[in-house]
């Protein structure tokens, strides 16, 4: 009882009073009592100095000026071409307000021009961001692909891999709830908006056609073309021998696409087809137990190959049917849901193509297990798409005009491109290479700094949790020298 009556006592001692006549114990923190104001530059965006300096420092303003500028008008006075891509840049990689009106809402903030190393009044308002992009409005995909093409050829000349793989898709942005928009058009999905064509290498978009919503995945010769630009540029640019391996899926199953790449470029594809009547019919008469086996963790495919040829072909060609006998759950597969799918490919079928890939060192491409296994690595193309729309955080277009559109999509595209060579170049050894735009914002882009002007120097300054927890420091001396772009 004496024990309660002391440490009663003791609590009662530690009761005070508050200025505003409230009591409060003297080990609880002091609570606010009022609201002031302050002049100095505090922002939440502290990652964005950082992502602009390595910007820089790769050496694509000068990329893209010496691409852009021929094709359009240039007055003296007004927003310029440099400060038109760093602030577009940093509108995409914030993501904070995805508005063109969040210009002007920046525009009135001192401490985001600082972010931007600019003076307030060079910040762009939301009528001169529209006005530049009615500019590059103009601007084909040939030329905003000459960009891509060049930071394409940047990565591989770092990573030197010595074979080449890569994928073709398309992409719907939803834009049904949008007000009306050239070219926004009824797609597969029967939701209106636009299918713009990607090739992928590894997490890069390296060349995109940025096309209306009806516009198929084989539609007239966009396929081919973009595809025969890739390959040019890898043989001409990189090397002339490396193996290239185009993967899709089967809306590009197409027997004009396949002569292009066997005959003219000497490139490998694996391109999933569609199950026609025919095909059904002599796959009755196939016993699977005679074919292989793929496991992996508790899903079992079953798999067996032979020579197929579609009414309107030419010549066989090398074909794979797959059927999920157990799913990923361990559930055997029922007769009626069953996901059966055909792969196409010349491997094996072209002396000139299958030479360059035993000369590389890949001998076990040619099985027909490692060939099924590339063919569902195809998933990996979705997760590209997944991350360039987290970065956009919305599918809608902001303008009316299609060409507008086209720039301002080739700008995400750019973006996202810079993002994850930011990723391998800067931050791997603070945050996986793999994360989403979501992920990476909020770990290194919105902490708060403090920006101070001192003795002719401007200091950021963070708080002593976000500099030990990033590593802040290094990652700014990384920025200062990453490998550069040697465009040529």
């Amino acid at each position: 009882m004496s024990l309660i009556m002391i440490n009663l006592a003791v609590l009662i001692n530690k009761i005070e009073t508050s200025p505003t006549g409230c009591t409060r114990l003297s080990f609880m923190a002091a609570k606010i009592t009022k609201i002031g104001q302050t002049s100095d530059k505090i922002s939440a965006r502290g990652g964005l100095p950082l992502f602009l300096r390595y910007v820089e420092q790769i050496g694509l303003y000068s990329l893209i000026s010496g691409v852009i500028l021929p094709h359009i008008f240039q007055a003296n006075k007004g927003l310029q071409l440099q400060s038109f891509l760093k602030q577009i840049i940093a509108f995409f990689i914030d993501g904070s307000n995805m508005a063109i009106s969040g210009f002007d809402q920046s525009k009135k903030d001192d401490a985001y021009a600082s972010l931007l190393e600019c003076a307030p009044k060079q910040l762009a308002s939301s009528h001169q961001i529209k006005r530049y992009f009615q500019k590059l409005s103009f601007i084909n995909s040939v030329i905003f692909n000459f960009i891509l093409h060049e930071l394409f050829i940047w990565r591989l000349k770092m990573t030197e891999p010595r074979i080449i793989e890569l994928g073709v898709d398309t992409m719907v942005l939803d834009n049904d709830d949008a007000k009306k928009r050239q070219g926004c058009e009824v797609t597969y999905k029967n939701k209106k908006g636009f299918q713009p064509l990607h090739i992928s290498w590894k997490m890069y978009l390296i060349d995109v056609f940025f096309r209306k919503g009806s516009a198929h995945s084989n539609h007239e010769n966009d396929y081919i073309e973009r595809v025969v630009a890739i390959v040019k540029l890898i043989r001409s640019r990189y090397s002339s021998h490396v193996p290239i391996i185009l993967c899709g899926d089967s809306g590009f199953c197409d027997q004009k696409a396949f002569k292009v790449f066997e005959d003219d470029l000497f490139i490998h594809y694996i391109t999933n087809g569609k199950l026609y009547p025919n095909t059904k019919e002599h796959l009755q008469g196939v016993d699977l137990e005679s074919g292989g086996t793929i496991e992996k963790g508790k899903a079992i495919w079953k798999f067996i190959e032979f020579g197929n040829k579609l009414g309107s072909w030419k010549k066989f060609r090398r074909c794979i049917f797959t059927h999920l006998e157990r799913d990923y759950d361990g559930q055997y597969v029922m007769n009626f849901d069953k996901p059966d799918s055909v792969i196409y490919t010349n491997i094996g079928n072209c002396p000139k193509d299958d030479q360059m890939l035993r000369d590389a060192g890949f001998d076990h491409y040619f099985e027909a297990s490692f060939i099924v296994k590339k063919s569902h690595q195809r998933g990996a193309d979705e997760l590209i798409h997944r991350s360039i729309k987290d970065l956009a955080t919305k599918e809608q277009l902001p303008f009316k005009s299609f060409g507008m559109n086209r720039a301002y999509y080739f700008m995400l595209v750019i973006t996202h491109f810079l993002f994850e060579t930011y990723k391998q170049d800067v931050t791997v050894q603070v945050i996986p290479s793999s994360v989403y735009p979501e992920t990476f914002r909020r770990k290194l882009i919105d902490f708060a700094v403090k920006i101070v002007s001192h003795a002719r120097q401007t200091t950021l300054k963070v708080t002593t949790s976000v500099y030990n927890s990033i590593n802040i420091n290094s990652l700014w001396i990384l920025c200062q020298s990453p490998p550069r772009i040697q465009n040529t």
